[in-house]
């Protein structure tokens, strides 16, 4: 595995780990200085993004480090909390939104990277991003409701159960997706 990789990999699980980070570092250090650290981890992460997406994904990295200086800045405890109600409220809008384009989001994703995709793929990823966009308005959601709860729950729910859940949501898609083209008799080409 190439430095490169290991790096994006290490790069993603420390942002996965956020939660835990607050949990542990509100003891440590202020809070601003951990809205400064996720700042910068946002910084590096949108700094690995292939350069063909880069455009793609600016809006993003733009609204997630303006959200982590204001959290730095304000050094806000309940700010920090925010960060998964943000993260899940940008994907929330990017996916709901694609679906009253001519491509939602999977299925521009898909395209971009080359892949054709048959008329038959082509709805199946649009009920595949109406179900991501179902996720992100529910685990938000929840992740608005931990903002309120003991920092125990917060961290347990966005640091653990929402990462499970995702998890399940991927299993099951992909063993959906393979019953789905049996029964469409669509080739894995």
């Amino acid at each position: 595995m190439s430095r490169s990789v290991v790096f994006r990999l290490s790069l993603a699980a420390l942002i996965a780990l956020y939660p835990f980070i607050v949990f542990l570092g509100l003891d440590v250090l202020p809070p601003g200085i951990i809205g400064l650290i996720l700042a910068l981890l946002l910084i590096v992460r949108f700094g690995l993004v292939r350069p063909n997406e880069r455009l793609a994904a600016l809006p993003v990295g733009v609204i997630l480090v303006a959200y982590a200086v204001g959290t730095a800045l304000t050094g806000s405890t309940q700010l920090l909390l925010f960060y998964p109600v943000v993260v899940n409220t940008v994907f929330l809008i990017l996916f709901a939104v694609s679906l009253f384009h001519d491509e939602p989001l999977l299925l521009r994703i898909i395209r971009a990277r080359g892949t054709t995709v048959s008329p038959i793929g082509a709805i199946y990823l649009w009920r595949l991003t109406a179900i991501w966009a179902g996720f992100f308005l529910v685990n938000g959601t929840i992740a608005a409701w931990t903002t309120t709860a003991d920092l125990q729950v917060w961290t347990l729910y966005n640091g653990l159960i929402s990462y499970f859940i995702v998890a399940v949501l991927i299993l099951g898609e992909l063993a959906f997706r393979r019953h789905y083209k049996k029964r469409h008799n669509i080739s894995d080409d």
